[in-house]
């Protein structure tokens, strides 16, 4: 007879694990609600506050676990780790990201709460407070957040809430149905019709003609990307594909071209940009600049070098090492390519393109909803480019994009995606992916894009009134817990 205790610990962890299907590619939302009631639950039943904790850190492992696995692939694959260290350090980050729904159930327990407001309130406001924190902390890791689960069926939410508000109307719906079932569908019920009456609000409006894009993907294998020998071929490769091209804006990925800005053939450079200028194109690329002191990762208007923007939110062990002391082996031992960039930092200003004003981000820059929605208060387009052959054959490109998608819906601004090998695709203001290319496949997507001007409630007041509700429902409810044990 296997202990209760393990069979808790292995349903939560279960619990946790099966959310990677409430992500794309397999988009099923519902499972978002399932599993944070079987975390609450278990939180309701813990006896004591250490045993929550034991509850959180189960369904966390099995969370983390499952939506990073593709982590493996870049440290197995090409960072030439071996089987055993590399799922080992998937597992040591998945137990650090644990931590945060182990902190709380801690505090779901711990903090004095009327008991029969505890379920209802208390669980879930803690929950994605816990989870803003995780946005932000040590630099912040966003990644799979319980809001980014609903694109679809909530999507009218996130120009007025954004990603958290999003997530508070899952865990509250989800804990009023756990506490009072009929009272809890009609919460759900509620914030589906409404969130299917926001969808036909427009918060932002058309600036001008759709603009004709051209997102390249080059679909270079990561094992060959950064090989000396493949270097000339890599440059034939997006001169061709950039000739190829027909939009009046062209979109090349992340570090398409494998070498410094500085140190590529300049008669190069002038033929991969010279034919764009002089039919009055825009020819845009990611690169790696600066000097030997301070380098950054850029995206570049080829078409007029001096405007270009630099990255600002770096990607911890793949971009700079935290921590030296303690995490320099892994980083020698990856002996990554262009690794200890600069942060170009925070208020950019857009790159002006005629009547295009455009935000870039890059990488992993579009999961932080809070900077995409300051740098698109002065643009009209958003655009990302990403190199995920890292993780090539697993979800990350699908669920990075579902997450782009947030974005686009919290600014009302159709997004831009070109990436080496995918997800490169046109997203519009309301969420939807417009045109994407297959997965792997070299080519060029080719569409159009419409400017928009304006702002969303979000842009506005960013998360601020979200956590702000949050952080006063949970201090009412301390109060109040607290008046409560004083008589």
């Amino acid at each position: 007879m296997i202990p209760k205790a393990i069979r808790l610990h292995a349903l939560l962890a279960l619990s946790g694990a099966a959310t990677v299907l409430a992500f794309s590619p397999m988009a099923l939302p519902g499972l978002m609600f399932a599993a944070l009631a079987v975390l609450f639950w278990s939180f309701r039943n813990a006896p004591t506050p250490a045993s929550a904790a034991g509850c959180g850190f189960s369904f966390g492992l099995g969370y983390f676990a499952a939506n990073i696995h593709w982590i493996y692939i870049s440290l197995h694959n090409f960072g030439g780790m071996p089987n055993w260290m590399a799922a080992g350090c998937v597992l040591a980050l998945a137990a650090a990201m644990a931590l945060y729904p182990a902190l709380a159930g801690w505090l779901s327990r711990r903090l004095p709460c009327p008991e029969n407001l505890r379920p209802p309130l208390l669980f879930p406001a803690i929950y994605i407070l816990v989870e803003w924190v995780r946005g932000w902390l040590f630099t912040g890791f966003p990644w799979a957040g319980t809001g980014s689960s609903q694109v679809g069926p909530l999507a009218g939410w996130f120009p007025l809430l954004g990603v958290y508000g999003v997530g508070a109307l899952v865990a509250l719906s989800t804990a009023l149905t756990l506490w009072r079932w009929r009272m809890g569908a009609a919460a759900l019920i509620l914030v589906f019709l409404t969130g299917f009456g926001l969808e036909r609000i427009d918060w932002t409006r058309p600036a001008g003609k759709p603009v004709s894009v051209s997102l390249v993907q080059g679909a270079v294998p990561q094992s060959l990307k950064w090989d000396p020998v493949q270097y000339r071929s890599t440059l034939a490769l997006y001169l061709d594909l950039s000739r190829q091209s027909r939009g009046e804006i062209v979109l090349l990925p992340e570090t398409a071209i494998p070498s410094f800005m500085e140190k590529t053939p300049p008669e190069y450079l002038k033929a991969l940009a010279e034919p764009f200028a002089q039919q009055g194109r825009h020819l845009l690329t990611g690169f790696a600049t600066g000097d030997d002191r301070r380098y950054y990762n850029s995206l570049v208007l080829l078409t007029d070098p001096a405007r270009l923007y630099h990255k600002q939110h770096l990607v911890p062990f793949g971009e700079y090492v935290p921590l030296p002391w303690l995490f320099g082996w892994m980083y020698n031992y990856l002996n990554m390519p262009l690794s200890g960039f600069t942060s170009g930092g925070l208020g950019q200003p857009p790159l002006v393109m005629g009547n295009t004003r455009l935000a870039g981000n890059i990488c992993y820059e579009d999961i932080f909803g809070n900077e995409v929605r300051k740098s698109a208060a002065s643009a009209t387009l958003l655009a990302n480019v990403s190199n995920m052959a890292w993780f090539e054959g697993s979800w990350a490109a699908e669920q990075h994009l579902q997450m782009a998608r947030a974005r686009s819906l919290e600014t009302g601004r159709w997004m831009i995606r070109a990436t080496n090998t995918g997800a490169t695709a046109i997203v519009d203001h309301r969420g939807k992916v417009q045109a994407r290319l297959e997965e792997s496949k070299r080519g060029i997507l080719e569409g159009a894009a419409q400017n928009r001007e304006g702002t969303t409630p979000y842009m506005l007041w960013g998360d601020a009134p979200v956590i702000g509700l949050l952080a006063g429902l949970l201090l009412g409810l301390l109060v109040k817990g607290r008046r409560r044990r004083a008589t």
